[in-house]
């Protein structure tokens, strides 16, 4: 990781001199080798050395030709900036490939965790969740992403497009998902906010520091004069601050956002133990497809109970009345311990094919997403508590069995 560090350096980036690279499971992550104070500046990483769409593009085209650019202008973000990442290994020195140093520091793909690198006894861990159909989904869509990428390859060059293999894209693909930002942290105001208009970036160095729930830190932009068009001038980078003190030995974190499990194990191969920002994604039958996140305490459930509630009472005029909350809070509750009797159980015990740290991060994605449905069934058991009063209160006595 000293290549990285220096390669960072000498391109104008900077790197804290107290923290360092430690050799990890997964990979590397970093440490303080001495107390850290509060408020530091961690790294920075220069514009000029960033990994974007349009970068991408560039170099590509001046490998593979100017007649390739108009096809591979179709492509995804993710198609680009992977098959650049992959053009390093394939290819080796060429101009345009300048980011050697940053990608020889990246996990290898024995090292990745995301579900597209478990194997079939821990992929059969998620059947009957989210997680294996969002899997399966993401799967097919890459494999059609790389087929095209290969396809245009094989057309300037059949060597380079022999050696395109599918794990090869899989990994790069893999790097993108777990080490992207969007692109508004390049603006003079960075911020971790997805837009319509914004794509994924590497940034080299600063994606090093691995995640943490609530680690206050904050994105600093130097954005410099001399650009043209809104682009920022030479110089311009962007910084990370971690604004609590790191004691010596103690990992420096990030801190990527409000996450669920799902989205951390889908998309970067780690989870967190009762992780707070689970959710569910709810598809209701017969509902116009519509889908519903509700996360823990039925948060953001209250759009999942109106619908059901509006079933029962379609057609019907006036305000719902005690058997309409009566059936709505029976029905969401059928529909919810279905799910709880479809969703498997997770096992800690390693067994032939079946990796601990792998059980570990299945075990907290289905146990998070068991505690959001019980949430749930609770939330039906008071509204059915509502629909009882309403009938006390117009002299009827419920006696539920």
């Amino acid at each position: 990781m000293s290549e990285l560090r220096t390669w960072l350096t000498e391109n104008g980036g900077f790197f804290h001199p107290d923290a360092r690279f430690d050799q990890v499971a997964s990979g590397f992550s970093i440490f303080a080798s001495r107390d850290i104070l509060a408020d530091a500046t961690i790294v920075s990483c220069p514009f000029e050395l960033v990994i974007t769409r349009d970068r991408s593009l560039d170099a590509l085209s001046a490998i593979l030709g100017a007649e390739s650019r108009l096809s591979m202008q179709t492509w995804s973000a993710r198609q680009l900036i992977a098959t650049y990442i992959t053009f390093h290994d394939i290819v080796g020195e060429a101009e345009g490939l300048a980011h050697h140093a940053y990608i020889n520091s990246l996990p290898a793909s024995n090292q990745l965790r995301t579900p597209l690198h478990f194997t079939p006894a821990e992929l059969e861990l998620l059947k009957g969740s989210n997680l294996y159909g969002a899997t399966i989904d993401r799967e097919q869509d890459w494999r059609r992403e790389w087929e095209q990428c290969r396809e245009l390859v094989r057309r300037f060059n059949g060597q380079w497009a022999e050696e395109y293999t599918w794990e090869r894209f899989l990994t790069a693909a893999t790097h993108l998902s777990s080490r992207a930002f969007p692109s508004t942290l390049l603006s003079k105001t960075p911020s971790l906010v997805a837009t319509v208009e914004s794509e994924p970036i590497l940034l080299p160095g600063i994606d090093a520091l691995n995640h943490a729930r609530g680690q206050p830190v904050s994105w600093v932009s130097n954005y410099t004069a001399g650009g043209t068009q809104g682009i920022p001038g030479p110089g311009s980078s962007i910084s990370l601050v971690l604004h609590n003190a790191t004691s010596s030995g103690d990992e420096l974190f990030n801190n990527y956002g409000p996450k669920p499990n799902a989205e951390l194990v889908l998309g970067y191969g780690f989870s967190l133990a009762a992780n707070p920002d689970d959710t569910i994604v709810l598809k209701i039958g017969g509902m116009e497809g519509h889908k519903w996140e509700v996360g823990r305490h039925a948060r953001g459930a209250e759009g999942v109970w109106d619908s059901v509630l509006a079933s029962i009472t379609q057609g019907n005029e006036g305000e719902p009345n005690y058997e309409d909350y009566l059936d709505a809070s029976s029905m969401l509750s059928e529909m919810v311990q279905s799910l709880l009797e479809r969703l498997p159980m997770a096992k800690l015990e390693p067994v032939e094919g079946l990796r601990g740290d792998v059980a570990l991060m299945v075990q907290h994605y289905l146990e998070g997403q068991r505690d959001v449905l019980e949430d749930l069934l609770e939330l039906a058991a008071s509204k059915e508590t509502l629909g009882v009063q309403m009938a006390k209160d117009e002299g009827v006595e419920i006696i539920l069995e």
